[in-house]
């Protein structure tokens, strides 16, 4: 991930995604002003650092939301005039006109990605600063944030998006994370979330036509979706509700099952673990061999030296083994 270093402050301001905006100095610079950008598909991460104290005023782009995350004390800042505190974060959308002031050097994140792939109540929300409420729900979901952030950002080799199944999963836990925060800023308006339309047995029904015709390619939480025509927030309550955890978990645990059937069967002279793993979307490779060793108490190399007995291999039709591990995940990374 590179990092650039501005000294024109127009073409800092220009640089930073989904933000059509100005930035004016208001002190002297105590550190270097820079951004790392890390493009994806549909959604782009970017660190940036402002070195000094400064205003920036600005607007949303067009097409786009972004969700500014403070990566180190939020003190020195304000977002329309509104003090920003340790479990805060700021929304800038399209046509939403907004400040943002600093007393000293910042950090922080962005997350930009097009509207759509936000849902329709999100999509509403308001901009400006946003505090997601109170409670270690809120101080979770933000430190998640900020460590996916971390990792996808990550320059020590073990991230890298080699297919578009890779990229679409970086992607999606991006989005879940960002709804996420999201979400927790309208309950704080409004802590009625109401009971899914369509009865939950349906939904977990439906959920599971799709796992079990997926015929072993990567699913995503959007094959979810889709198949059961309920919004993100319903899905994963009514996973929540039903397994102990949500969709996205469960299908990480699926995407490790069917990764350790491509090892057992795979050769082992002609094939390796990244090229397989990622092959089934994985793109953190750390913490990817974590979670495999924490499953199945064996590395991954160990897993494709061997063969599959015979007598393990799955019979045509049963229904898929992966499902009895959901209970055993709960200490896997997201």
């Amino acid at each position: 991930m590179t990092r650039q270093i501005y000294r024109d402050f127009d073409e800092f301001a220009e640089s930073i995604r989904g933000l059509a905006g100005h930035f004016i100095p208001t002190s002297r610079a105590t550190s270097d002003w820079w951004i790392e950008t890390k493009p994806l598909d549909r959604v782009t991460m970017q660190r940036i650092q402002i070195g000094g104290a400064g205003v920036l005023v600005g607007d949303g782009k067009p097409g786009a939301i972004t969700l500014g995350v403070p990566l180190a004390d939020p003190a020195s800042i304000r977002i329309d005039g509104v003090g920003m505190e340790s479990n805060s974060f700021f929304l800038v959308k399209e046509s939403q006109p907004f400040t943002f002031s600093s007393t000293a050097n910042t950090r922080w994140a962005g997350v930009t990605m097009p509207v759509e792939l936000m849902g329709a109540d999100l999509r509403e929300s308001e901009g400006a600063a946003r505090r997601a409420g109170k409670g270690s729900n809120v101080t979770q979901g933000l430190e998640q944030m900020r460590r996916l952030i971390a990792r996808v950002c990550a320059d020590d080799g073990s991230v890298a998006f080699r297919t578009n199944s890779a990229t679409h999963a970086a992607e999606e836990e991006i989005v879940a994370a960002a709804s996420g925060a999201l979400e927790q800023g309208h309950r704080a308006r409004n802590s009625h979330t109401g009971r899914p339309q369509v009865s939950r047995a349906r939904i977990i029904a439906r959920a599971f036509e799709v796992l079990d015709a997926s015929d072993g390619r990567p699913l995503f939480i959007d094959d979810l979706l889709r198949a059961t025509q309920v919004s993100e927030r319903t899905l994963r309550n009514v996973f929540q509700e039903y397994f102990g955890v949500g969709p996205m978990r469960l299908l990480r645990v699926r995407q490790l099952h069917q990764i350790r059937a491509a090892l057992l069967a795979a050769d082992a002279d002609q094939e390796t673990i990244t090229h397989i793993a990622a092959r089934f979307g994985v793109w953190d490779f750390s913490q990817f061999a974590r979670n495999y060793h924490g499953l199945y108490g064996e590395r991954p190399s160990a897993t494709l030296r061997r063969k599959q007995p015979e007598s393990a291999r799955r019979a045509p039709g049963a229904r898929p083994t992966w499902i009895r591990y959901v209970s055993r995940s709960a200490g896997m990374e997201l």
